[in-house]
């Protein structure tokens, strides 16, 4: 009899780790964040001076939650790699070659950032915050208590 109880009180604590598993919510304070903007040609003197195939992008900082940007910050241009995981500053002699060869200035080029990442999550964020302010209002409306009447 001792030794059901023990085990019953053994496999009873061990199986507390497993209920008490939590999901994560995807919170991004701050994430590295880059977009390919413009797909630099092969035989581009670019691809040379960096050794490898790369492409014309944009890195930011991005906070967000549920995948929903909130807030971005320090935007510029840069080049990546294919897949996107390593970028290089784009420095005086690349962008020459940028101006010149591909019609592309990096200083005077304008956020390519679409408008959902700009101002998207921030509106769905205020539409939560308002409506979460107005379910907190009570309302003026008063129920009466109706009495019921036999016919």
């Amino acid at each position: 009899m001792m030794k059901t109880i023990i085990l019953t009180a053994c496999i009873a604590f061990a199986s507390l780790s497993l209920v008490s598993a939590k999901a994560k919510i995807p919170i991004c304070l701050p994430c590295e964040s880059i977009e390919t903007v413009q797909e630099l040609p092969t035989d581009s003197e670019i691809q040379k001076l960096a050794g490898q195939k790369v492409n014309l992008s944009y890195a930011n900082k991005e906070y967000g939650i549920f995948g929903m940007s909130i807030w971005n910050t320090n935007g510029r241009f840069v080049l990546s790699d294919i897949s996107n995981n390593m970028y290089f500053e784009i420095d005086p002699q690349v962008a020459k070659i940028l101006k010149e060869k591909h019609d592309f200035d990096a200083k005077t080029a304008e956020n390519p950032l679409s408008f959902w990442k700009k101002a998207g999550g921030k509106l769905v964020f205020l539409v939560i915050i308002a409506l979460l302010i107005w379910a907190s209002i009570p309302s003026k409306n008063k129920t009466k208590d109706v009495e019921p009447t036999n016919i």
